[in-house]
């Protein structure tokens, strides 16, 4: 069994700053814990014929105005955070399944601890796990939630290095819509293109 964690976000300038500075490894300590807690007691993604690859999606701000509401309410959710779990994988080459988990959230920015990031990845995979196997009920998080160890995740670096955060993209350049001092948005249609790593440290330095 392989499970690959990858991290994504808004392709967008405020999205780039506001990203969690968190190592990657913080994500990938909690789909282990989770793995050695409950995956493999319950058999689930233990299959060898697949390399399962998870994909962490970022927002960070809920809409205010939206003329539906959306489709799916997570019974994790809360007036700052929204999950919204893939139905199922998409299958590619018939060795790789591919799942999107994302977070739509008000409160989750540049500050946020590696403790409580972990806490928010592992609600994004128990929601993702709570919606796709009926096996599981939400006591079973919420218990095991409890038991990640902050200790050992406070250890790592924060903020972490640019290139210890490896989210995708951070290898090459795409095109966003500018900002002006303060974040506010400007020249609409303007597109520039940006290597996100130059960008990145011109503002944050590291």
């Amino acid at each position: 069994m392989a499970v690959v964690i990858t991290r994504s976000f808004g392709v967008n300038y405020k999205s780039l700053l506001s990203r969690p500075r968190v190592s990657h490894k913080v994500s990938e300590y909690v789909f282990d814990f989770i793995n050695e807690n409950l995956l493999k007691p319950n058999n689930v993604l233990q299959s060898d014929k697949y390399v399962y690859i998870l994909t962490l999606t970022f927002s960070f701000e809920i809409p205010k105005t939206r003329k539906f509401p959306f489709p799916y309410t997570s019974p994790f959710a809360t007036p700052a955070r929204l999950y919204f779990p893939q139905n199922g994988y998409r299958t590619f080459e018939k060795v790789e399944k591919w799942a999107t988990l994302a977070v739509i959230a008000d409160d989750i920015d540049e500050t946020i601890s590696p403790y409580e990031y972990a806490k928010v990845v592992f609600i994004m995979l128990a929601d993702f796990l709570l919606y796709n196997y009926k096996k599981f009920d939400k006591k079973i998080f919420d218990e095991l939630i409890l038991k990640l160890d902050k200790n050992y995740i406070e250890r790592f670096p924060f903020p972490a290095a640019f290139d210890e955060q490896k989210y995708s993209l951070d290898d090459t350049e795409y095109p966003v819509i500018p900002l002006s001092e303060g974040f506010d948005w400007i020249g609409i249609g303007n597109w520039v293109t940006i290597n996100p790593k130059v960008e990145y440290l011109k503002y944050y330095g590291v």
